[in-house]
């Protein structure tokens, strides 16, 4: 079987737009029982409305503790979700492996439109107390419902970080 070319993206498409395409395609994928999560450009995604928000540069892939690196020299690990707000089952961040960073920026995003639901800042510690430890992949879970009222609310900064990725950075 012959596939299809893909239709060429436009370049002048917002991120916003991007992201709805990639959404329909998740959808479809997910249908077809190909794929069963939706977490595919999210964590990069998420790590780069981190830096617009927080500033600083983004740690090398290999850099297992922290995603990001402050100019004042915190060092953020970044978590997010894609959540359908009609599934009420028990969801989780990625694993934590290591708690060498400062703080950890969680952010749950709406499934179907990408938007931000909330987002919380909690300390290497209020996050480790979060975590329940998970042997067999040797890390540590966070539970969605358990950060929703943890640490302190950086939603709105986030929302304005992921607002201008449109603009040049």
């Amino acid at each position: 079987m012959k596939l299809p070319v893909l239709p060429f993206v436009p370049a002048d498409l917002s991120i916003r737009q991007l992201l709805a395409a990639s959404v329909a395609v998740i959808d479809e994928l997910l249908r077809r029982g190909l794929v069963r999560t939706r977490n595919a450009p999210l964590g990069d995604l998420a790590e780069t409305i981190a830096l617009r928000a927080y500033g600083g540069v983004l740690a090398p892939n290999s850099e297992k503790s922290y995603d990001l690196l402050t100019d004042d020299g915190r060092r953020i690990q970044v978590k997010a979700r894609l959540v359908d707000p009609a599934d009420r089952r028990s969801q989780q961040f990625s694993a934590f492996r290591s708690w060498d960073f400062d703080v950890a920026v969680f952010v749950l995003l709406d499934a179907r439109t990408y938007d931000i639901i909330w987002a919380r800042e909690l300390t290497s510690i209020d996050a480790q107390q979060l975590g329940r430890r998970v042997e067999h992949t040797n890390s540590s879970a966070v539970l969605v419902r358990q950060v929703a009222a943890a640490g302190r609310d950086v939603s709105q900064a986030m929302i304005e970080a992921f607002e201008s990725l449109d603009e040049p950075g």
